[in-house]
């Protein structure tokens, strides 16, 4: 058998290049993760024989926390994560965890989801409340040249075992949008930031369809798929649960916010020109002076953020066949396609031009 540290790929925030714009505000010690998704896991587990004490033991995690209906610490998610993948000996746990996973581990979210008129509002929904299960990570749901993408930000990408927190929510997320549609959704994608590890080729024919060393990390699906009606859906219940959700989320609102709701609306006018920091100042009801002050706090500035978001739009541009490097570069604010190019070579190590032949051939 083949020992555990010699399979462990590496952790997104250690691919080449790769740098989070919320790696210096997420805290590994507040309470982030659902319980709910412990003890799904605990059960799985359970199912192969493997004792819950023995599952736990290590984690901080007690009795009286996994029946209080509350949250794990980024920290104790990521001991318990460990300590599963060691017992089953299965670095590829996470794509397990989300191919077990149903639309009833989500909670109040996931009827909230099924109560949705078509798929579409069902993952805005899930976009827009995900921090209601989990704070680790943000969700923002876009579309861009025929299709939509459900944009995934890792907010502790420096916390341990974050490959397989990683593969548990992407796998959640392709595994959610078929329960909803009730079938399996062609063309649907997953693409992740770095290598492809070893613990893929155990998963490769149960996963949707997956690229990586993609520098995004995201799902995506022909747009047309977002307006599949849900048999399910109900006016009267969405708006009481998201009623229920607004409540909740006002009880547990956090600091980290801010740095979420200004990515968020960067990202928003990427193809339309990015604001400034005056613009996303008034948006967010504070002058510019504030926002500076309060992202400087984080160590964090508005034209790195501003820069972060532009990467990713040029690199999904990148992907689109039917455009010429000029049109992106024109599109994305540089004045001279060189100029795109030295900063695509800075962010990935290669040309523009290589990277899209790169991922273009390999499918998946």
């Amino acid at each position: 058998m083949v020992g555990l540290s010699g399979i462990l790929p590496q952790a997104p925030g250690d691919f080449p290049g790769y740098r989070s714009w919320s790696g210096h505000v997420h805290k590994l010690y507040k309470d982030d993760v659902h319980i709910d998704y412990a003890l799904a896991l605990l059960q799985l587990l359970e199912q192969q024989g493997i004792p819950r004490e023995q599952a736990l033991l290590g984690t901080g995690i007690g009795v009286d926390q996994l029946q209080d209906n509350g949250r794990l610490t980024t920290h104790q998610d990521a001991l318990l994560l460990t300590n599963a993948v060691r017992l089953t000996n299965d670095p590829g746990l996470g794509y397990r965890i989300g191919l077990h996973s149903t639309l009833t581990w989500h909670g109040m979210l996931g009827y909230g989801m099924l109560s949705c008129a078509t798929l579409g509002d069902a993952l805005a929904l899930w976009a827009h409340f995900l921090d209601l299960r989990t704070t680790t990570f943000s969700i923002r749901l876009g579309e861009r040249d025929g299709f939509s993408e459900l944009v995934v930000h890792d907010l502790a990408p420096r916390a341990a075992m974050r490959f397989c927190a990683v593969d548990r929510l992407l796998t959640m997320t392709t595994r959610l949008c078929e329960q909803l549609a009730q079938r399996v959704l062609p063309g649907i994608e997953s693409w992740h930031r770095g290598p492809e590890p070893l613990h893929y080729a155990r998963y490769r024919h149960r996963v949707v369809a997956t690229r990586f060393e993609t520098g995004l990390c995201l799902v995506r699906m022909p747009s047309a798929e977002l307006a599949s009606p849900l048999a399910s859906s109900n006016a009267s219940t969405l708006r009481h649960i998201t009623s229920q959700c607004e409540r909740e989320r006002a009880r547990q609102r956090r600091s980290d916010d801010l740095v979420v709701r200004v990515m968020d609306f960067l990202q928003a006018h990427e193809q339309t020109g990015y604001p400034s920091i005056e613009e996303t100042a008034r948006t967010l009801c504070m002058s510019s002076r504030t926002l500076k002050r309060k992202l400087q706090r984080l160590g964090l500035n508005f034209r790195g953020l501003a820069d972060d978001a532009r990467k990713e739009a040029v690199m999904r541009d990148v992907l689109n066949p039917g455009l010429r490097m000029d049109e992106i570069a024109m599109r994305m604010g540089y004045a001279d396609p060189a100029n795109l190019t030295r900063a695509f070579r800075r962010w990935t190590g290669e040309s523009p031009s290589k990277y899209r032949a790169r991922l273009l051939s390999t499918g998946t």
